[in-house]
């Protein structure tokens, strides 16, 4: 485990970690995701980020949903899911980023992969620009298409009138 992964493990208390299940239980992945397996459920990856045998280039990290059940529900305190959000920033920040969606016009991480690809399947291809553009650039995007839409002569009224408020 790398000194910034050890650091997040200290920074997201789980080293404190009792091993009791309560977050596998909680934890929605497995009835979302047909490849779930306990390799990735938040118990697993606690297990071996405090072995030391969590590598960010592992896809573990890149399940979780961040729904937050698991950290709301921990008796002792492990905050999973910010855990698991400082790891994916540090594995991007590292070159590491086949697990992660990024926005097609400005490179912004939007999610795991896994993830968007589930919503994708569930959603239909109507929410392409939901999962392929930040919010950023979707706002950009929607404005631009607004634009689209107003009417010429208007938009040239409203050119003329405010040429003739500058004199």
């Amino acid at each position: 485990m790398s000194d910034a992964m050890e650091q997040l493990a200290i920074q997201h208390r789980l080293l404190l970690c009792m091993q009791c299940g309560t977050c596998v239980a909680a934890c929605p992945m497995w009835q979302i995701f047909d490849d779930y397996s306990q390799e990735v459920s938040p118990r697993m990856v606690v297990a071996r980020v405090v072995r030391r045998l969590e590598k960010l280039e592992h896809d573990a990290v890149w399940f979780c949903l961040t729904c937050d059940l698991c950290t709301d529900l921990c008796p002792a305190g492990v905050r999973f899911r910010d855990f698991v959000e400082a790891a994916r920033q540090l594995a991007i920040q590292e070159g590491i980023r086949e697990h992660g969606s990024f926005c097609r016009r400005c490179g912004a991480y939007l999610g795991p992969q896994h993830t968007l690809q589930y919503l994708e399947q569930r959603l239909g291809e109507e929410c392409q620009a939901l999962l392929t553009l930040c919010p950023r650039c979707r706002q950009y995007d929607i404005g631009r298409r607004v634009k689209a839409l107003t009417p010429v002569s208007r938009t040239k009224d409203m050119k003329n009138r405010q040429a003739g408020e500058g004199r």
